[in-house]
């Protein structure tokens, strides 16, 4: 599985002009699934998203806003559970393109989407019984989707369950 996380003070998703979800402070996660990926790359993900640093320590989310703590605080101390924030997870095959070749992007490494829907389903139901069903949002899978973000920062990290450590 592959993820691109943003630290966002907000976040939304719209198909066809209708709102689908939208977070206040905490990670937006493009999140593509690959051919050969297994519920340990599942599980090795959900455990990423929602235990990575990415906020001062201290930093809390109070009545939908970011509240940062005391301005000594040292950085990279909490995650999105510590901070109370939500995830807004967001269907991405794009993220297994291929461009080695010629001008336009190979998507062979995704996962077909037939295969994809049950498994991606399966993530998201992970990641709200390790963290609080509330706090995790969705798009619309397979939809041509508007995605709309503050980054806070700008934060952003990749991640790839298969990159050797």
């Amino acid at each position: 599985m592959k993820a691109v996380l943003q630290r966002v003070k907000q976040a939304s998703v719209h198909v066809q002009g209708q709102p689908v979800s939208t977070i206040g402070p905490g990670i937006l996660a493009l999140i593509g699934v690959c051919q050969d990926d297994t519920p340990e790359h599942m599980d090795l993900l959900t455990k990423k998203i929602l235990q990575l640093k990415l906020w001062p320590e201290g930093a809390r989310v109070v009545d939908g806003v970011l509240a940062p703590g005391d301005e000594h605080a040292r950085a990279w101390r909490s995650n999105v559970m510590e901070l109370g924030g939500d995830v807004l997870c967001v269907s991405q095959f794009t993220l297994h393109a291929r461009t080695s070749k010629g001008t336009r992007p190979d998507f062979h490494l995704a996962m077909a989407g037939d295969q994809a829907r049950p498994f991606y389903d399966a993530f998201l139901e992970k990641m709200r019984a390790a963290y609080a069903p509330h706090r995790i949002h969705n798009g619309a899978f397979g939809a041509m989707m508007d995605v709309s973000l503050i980054n806070d920062g700008p934060v952003t990290i990749t991640m790839d369950t298969f990159e050797k450590k």
